[in-house]
């Protein structure tokens, strides 16, 4: 049993297999409120063009591209398996050009400066290997005013409240040596564990 509980464990940081298929059904019910509250305070505008960084199975940038339009939306997530069931969900936005999904690390991904309106992640900055240099990257990655979010819900097995508050300075004190500004942290009551967001422009 504990074998189990640990592999599934690892599966929400590199989902694969069956396990995968579990795990990203667990993350996709569970992050949709996330993404919501998320999405929203990206504030998106007509033709934006949006990164997001561990887009998991697809269910935030289906949503964005479901509801808001002209724009284009680009994501990176380091499981294959996410990027297949991403791919197989978003087939018709993958087909017309409107999304690109990458698979890797954010610290390894490489695109122009001054590319995106808007860059997010859910669930996925305590996952990041090299966060300054990710986050040092993303800052060039954005346009002059561009937005940043990055929103979290502790998922250790010992996290409260404290957690997610401790986690929202920790993550502006992050934002604001990689070069951001106008740094802003609020919370949301999500089951089980309040959910932190932190945003920052360039």
């Amino acid at each position: 049993m504990f074998t189990l509980i640990n592999e599934m464990a690892k599966n929400f940081e590199k989902p694969r297999g069956f396990l995968g298929k579990i795990t990203g059904l667990i993350m996709y019910f569970e992050n949709r409120k996330i993404n919501k509250w998320t999405i929203d305070q990206l504030k998106i505008q007509k033709n934006d063009r949006i990164l997001e960084i561990g887009y998991g199975p697809g269910y935030a940038v289906q949503f964005i591209l479901d509801h808001y339009k002209p724009l284009r939306v680009d994501g990176i997530d380091v499981s294959e398996k996410m990027k297949d069931t991403a791919s197989k969900r978003n087939k018709n936005w993958l087909d017309s050009g409107t999304l690109r999904l990458f698979s890797g690390d954010v610290s390894q991904f490489e695109t122009l400066s001054n590319t995106y309106d808007k860059i997010f992640s859910v669930n996925n900055y305590p996952l990041w290997e090299e966060q300054m240099k990710s986050l040092k990257q993303l800052f060039h990655f954005l346009k002059p005013g561009g937005k940043i979010i990055l929103t979290v819900q502790p998922r250790e097995e010992d996290a409260t409240d404290k957690t997610a508050r401790l986690l929202g300075e920790s993550m502006k004190q992050d934002l604001q040596n990689a070069g951001f500004s106008k740094i802003n942290i609020s919370f949301k009551k999500v089951r089980p564990i309040l959910t932190v967001c932190v945003s920052g422009e360039k």
